[in-house]
């Protein structure tokens, strides 16, 4: 029997994970980040990578997930279907927007797990970027398959 892992939070793959950590450590570098919130590290991608005035607070015992910003009042209520990988800063605002405190749980594991897979890598030791990952923008997964069809 096999077990299949897969990406838990319904949006971001690996290369916005890895994106989002690295941002993340870029900012508060040469401070450790591990307790960034998931909600800190996603407001730190959408506003960098995205472009926009968004951020999410994870307060549970007072008010619960709590969005506020000029994207967030825009987009909030956006109904808009995106096919395909890529999708615009609108659409990932109106996503988030519809967010509970599971899928922000479920974007922590997902955080974990790529931190987990960046110290095994030497991306991140002891809790801090190596140059690797400083230097290094975006995470480059290679298809295998794809490389070798086109070289035949």
């Amino acid at each position: 029997m096999s077990v299949m892992f897969k990406i838990k939070n319904p949006i971001f793959n690996a290369q916005a994970l890895y994106t989002m950590v690295r941002l993340s450590m870029i900012k508060y570098f040469p401070y450790e980040t591990t307790d960034i919130e998931p909600g800190e590290v996603l407001s730190i991608y959408l506003q960098k990578v995205q472009g926009l005035d968004f951020e999410i607070e994870n307060e549970p015992d007072v008010r619960g997930l709590t969005f506020r910003g000029r994207s967030y009042d825009m987009y909030k209520d956006l109904e808009k279907e995106e096919k395909g990988p890529d999708h615009s800063a609108a659409w990932y605002a109106s996503q988030v927007a519809k967010w509970h405190q599971q899928n922000l749980g479920e974007l922590n594991t997902d955080l974990d797990r790529m931190r987990t897979w960046l110290r095994l890598n030497d991306y991140v030791k002891d809790n801090l970027p190596t140059d690797k990952f400083l230097q290094q923008e975006f995470l480059v997964i290679a298809d295998a398959a794809a490389e070798r069809r086109k070289s035949c």
